[in-house]
């Protein structure tokens, strides 16, 4: 997702949370976005295929905890978990590409390099898209007035099913701007 677009949902997130934040806060949290896609993106190239894979999610579960400390809210760890290792699992349920890398990185060397090359597109689509859901489910969590962390989860789960269009958008921009 260009990083406007993603400002555009931050700055929705963080109006409503109905406090004052800094008016540079979405940036901020652009910013924040695209620095654990490249950790995501760093995580590829673990040698050790699934450990990869097992890092990368972590890797946005973190962020999604970054952005709230940087939005001023809390959720439990275990909800964050929960949450990333869901949007994960939706964004990459599709992805032959992970298959394919991790086949690749069985081959010492070249194999190794080409797998974790591959794979770092694709988590950094993934997680530029992860952050996006999360950014999208917090504006729709606050809109609805609801409290209880059962409500956040619902959020979530409803912007995956409802905007798989946007979503697979935001996963090809996160891959383009990738490649820039």
């Amino acid at each position: 997702m260009t990083g406007t677009g993603l400002a555009i949902m931050a700055a929705a997130a963080a109006k409503g949370i109905n406090r004052d934040l800094r008016a540079d806060i979405p940036n901020e949290i652009v910013d924040l976005i695209y620095g654990f896609a490249a950790g995501a993106v760093a995580a590829s190239f673990i040698p050790v295929p699934g450990l990869d894979v097992a890092v990368a999610t972590a890797d946005v579960w973190v962020m999604y905890t970054q952005i709230n400390r940087k939005l001023g809210i809390s959720f439990s760890k275990n909800l964050m978990k929960s949450i990333g290792s869901a949007v994960i699992a939706n964004l990459t349920a599709n992805l032959g590409q992970i298959g394919i890398s991790l086949a690749l990185k069985l081959i010492p060397g070249v194999g190794t390099a080409i797998g974790g090359t591959l794979m770092g597109v694709t988590v950094f689509g993934t997680t530029v898209a992860a952050g996006w859901v999360y950014l999208k489910a917090l504006c729709a969590f606050y809109k609805s007035g609801a409290k209880s962390e059962d409500a956040l989860k619902d959020a979530v789960s409803e912007v995956l099913r409802d905007d798989k269009k946007e979503i697979g958008d935001a996963f090809k921009e996160g891959k383009q701007n990738y490649r820039k």
